[in-house]
């Protein structure tokens, strides 16, 4: 079965969608899936396709069934979402799911659930999903999505059956954006800290490649300095960790455009690649102290 229209403009998603159906139409189809691959690469639009096919009533995702007129209207009472509350999916969320679970079928066919950042859940979250993996209800799927499938339990992991999506060439990369939105000299960096054309198309539209430019100076200053740039002061979690993440990229990429001692540039990509970790899965800390310190001491 080919791409849905939905998706025809990412053909780097064809491998998963076509190996997704072969295991569909092989009678062994796991209730549990975990969606993983790169930022930004489609996988939200994917996962939502799949949710659509399994719901529809010839499988196909027809656009014409009753199954298909719910999802189209937003309004399938067996499609159930989960995502981040803001940036956490706590306990609640994954109980209010469980009992959603536990009533019959509206359309007496399966139920979907699409969990979005899945690594997003906390401990709690993870361990009452646990069981619904372990013991589903007939006709009840999980489709959990994630970028960093090596933060979920492995008790989660292993209870999933794993659908890696294929990150776009270059090429498609550039030709998704659209002729001129990104210079072809810039586009391997930005896909680095963006993690894919989706990404980066957001990035785009919301003018952030400005604000990048002046965190990257903002970063030479303060290494030059040894003293913070007020530019990387007010940053959030999610900021801090971008910020981290342009300054390990290009590090890796002219570590002399910030030092010139080879053994300090080492000894602070690890330290930046370290912080950048911490600041995805530790929400609250203080990003001026932490960088404050960390430019102490290199």
């Amino acid at each position: 079965m080919t791409l849905p229209v939905a998706l025809s403009a990412m053909p780097w998603l064809e491998r998963s969608w076509q190996l997704w159906q072969q295991s569909l139409a092989s009678g062994r189809f796991s209730h549990g899936w975990l969606i993983c691959g790169a930022p930004g690469i489609g996988k939200t639009e994917l996962a939502n396709a799949l949710a659509d096919s399994l719901l529809c009533e010839q499988g196909t995702g027809c656009g014409l069934c009753r199954g298909c007129q719910l999802l189209a209207a937003d309004n399938h009472p067996d499609r159930l979402v989960i995502q981040p509350d803001p940036r956490v999916i706590k306990v609640e969320q994954i109980r209010e799911l469980i009992h959603a679970l536990e009533a019959t079928a509206h359309q007496g066919g399966r139920r979907v659930v699409v969990i979005h950042q899945a690594d997003a859940m906390n401990t709690a979250a993870a361990n009452a999903l646990l069981k619904t993996l372990e013991e589903p209800a007939p006709g009840v799927h999980l489709l959990l999505v994630s970028d960093a499938p090596n933060r979920l339990p492995a008790t989660i992991v292993s209870r999933c059956q794993r659908l890696l999506v294929a990150s776009p060439s270059r090429q498609q990369s550039l030709q998704w954006l659209g002729e001129g939105r990104v210079a072809p000299q810039q586009l391997d960096g930005l896909l680095r800290l963006f993690g894919g054309p989706l990404k980066l198309a957001e990035a785009l539209e919301a003018g952030q490649l400005e604000t990048i430019e002046s965190w990257r100076q903002a970063w030479q200053r303060s290494l030059d300095t040894g003293v913070l740039d007020p530019v990387l002061f007010g940053l959030d979690d999610a900021q801090a960790a971008q910020a981290l993440k342009l300054l390990y990229i290009d590090l890796v990429a002219d570590p002399h455009a910030y030092v010139a001692s080879l053994a300090r540039y080492q000894v602070l990509a690890r330290e930046v690649a370290e912080l950048h970790q911490r600041f995805e899965t530790q929400p609250g800390l203080n990003a001026v102290a932490v960088f404050q310190q960390l430019l102490v001491r290199h």
